[in-house]
């Protein structure tokens, strides 16, 4: 617990900490505001030229165009891709639609920009021209203006989140809580997991460790070292969330500050247990990981070597993170439901998938035990290298070397 204590207190006063702590909230604020402000502005003012050798769509899809603040240009039937490709590429215009001659006949319509790789601008454009299209196809039938308009409005959809326990929450926001908050875990266990290794690897680089261990077990060194950093993390998170659910409480009047009403999906607040179940999570996974840290650091020479040997550590995060996608997509399918009863993966994954209703509080439990179990499997591991390999220094040792260092 001296230890512990040393460390935390050594972190904890620092400026940086105190800076991070804080840019955090800035940081949750920007993630509600920022996207709202470029959903808003991002492709206002788009310089779109068209080339319709229809003769029957020009018009009216400038006039669509020019409705969402976009500028529209109606340019000759005769112009060349070449020399629009040219106008791109000068910066003149940032793309340009051309409609073949049998455009209202199934004909392919192509938009050819700068934007174009962007998720938003292909979205309008396809609704501009499917609309725009089927006015003018109603037309040529004979279809009046005011029916058509009735055909072709919009269906008042929304997609509701739901386990069927309760009545659910708008599917956007509450992706977007559960994405949020398995980003902060992999970042905070990474960085402090890192920190870890670090303040091993640099009492090894600097001979501090012989005076330590000449005082110290190195077991309870090793466990010292990730109390103490842990709990640095713990207090940093802690804010974090706190800070997250005040913003999201009052999402609507952070986004009024700004000018922008509305903007996005809804997002759920955090309740209680779910903070609770990210914070449990995160303190196991940071004791999973920073103990496979710790023992990086007792294996290693220097700082160098480091960024060799912590590689397949980052890599089962980051297979992690790959996988927010298949729980946020079924968050009650099978793949889910094993992903997130692995102990490598299930700090990140089971809080989004308990945010998002796809895990009871008995499958959190069932997922947590296993969690525990692995947990302190790997620290009794991790101890055995850190307690062996902390004083060793010169050639990285093998992988029948580590083998035999568990077995002592």
């Amino acid at each position: 617990m001296v230890i512990a204590r040393r460390e935390l207190l050594e972190r904890v006063k620092t400026k940086w900490f105190l800076v991070m702590t804080l840019i955090g909230p800035i940081g949750m604020v920007a993630m509600i505001v920022i996207p709202a402000l470029i959903a808003k502005s991002s492709t206002k003012g788009a310089k779109i030229e068209i080339v319709d050798r229809s003769g029957a769509l020009a018009q009216p899809l400038d006039k669509a165009l020019g409705l969402i603040e976009w500028k529209p240009a109606i340019v000759s039937p005769d112009t060349t891709d070449a020399t629009e490709n040219a106008r791109i590429r000068d910066r003149l215009i940032n793309g340009f639609i051309v409609v073949p001659k049998n455009a209202l006949d199934g004909g392919e319509i192509i938009y050819r920009g700068d934007n174009a790789s962007g998720q938003v601008v292909p979205i309008i454009l396809r609704q501009v021209v499917s609309l725009v299209v089927q006015r003018e196809r109603g037309k040529r039938v004979g279809v009046d203006e005011a029916s058509l308009a009735k055909v072709l409005a919009p269906p008042n959809f929304t997609t509701i989140q739901t386990n069927g326990e309760t009545e659910g929450s708008s599917g956007g926001g509450a992706f977007m809580i559960a994405y949020i908050l398995g980003i902060i875990l992999y970042m905070v266990i990474t960085l402090y997991g890192v920190a870890v290794m670090r303040s091993v690897v640099t009492e090894k680089t600097s001979r501090v460790m012989e005076f330590l261990v000449a005082a110290v077990k190195p077991s309870s060194l090793m466990a010292g070292k990730i109390l103490g950093v842990g709990g640095a993390g713990l207090i940093q998170i802690a804010v974090w969330l706190a800070m997250g659910a005040i913003s999201l409480a009052n999402r609507d009047t952070i986004l009024g500050w700004f000018g922008v009403a509305g903007g996005g999906p809804s997002l759920p607040p955090l309740e209680l247990a779910e903070i609770t179940v990210v914070l449990v999570y995160f303190v196991l996974g940071f004791f999973f990981y920073s103990a496979m840290y710790a023992a990086v650091g007792a294996m290693v020479s220097s700082e160098q070597d480091t960024q060799q040997v912590q590689m397949p550590v980052t890599m089962l995060l980051v297979i992690g993170m790959l996988c927010l996608g298949i729980v946020s997509n079924d968050p009650r399918g099978s793949a889910a439901t094993t992903m997130t009863n692995v102990p490598l993966w299930s700090p990140m994954l089971m809080p989004m998938r308990y945010v998002l209703g796809g895990a009871t509080l008995g499958e959190v439990a069932i997922s947590l035990a296993i969690l525990l179990a692995s947990t302190l499997l790997v620290v009794r591991a991790a101890a055995k290298i850190y307690r062996v390999g902390v004083l060793m220094y010169g050639k990285r040792p093998g992988v029948r070397e580590l083998i035999r260092w568990l077995r002592y």
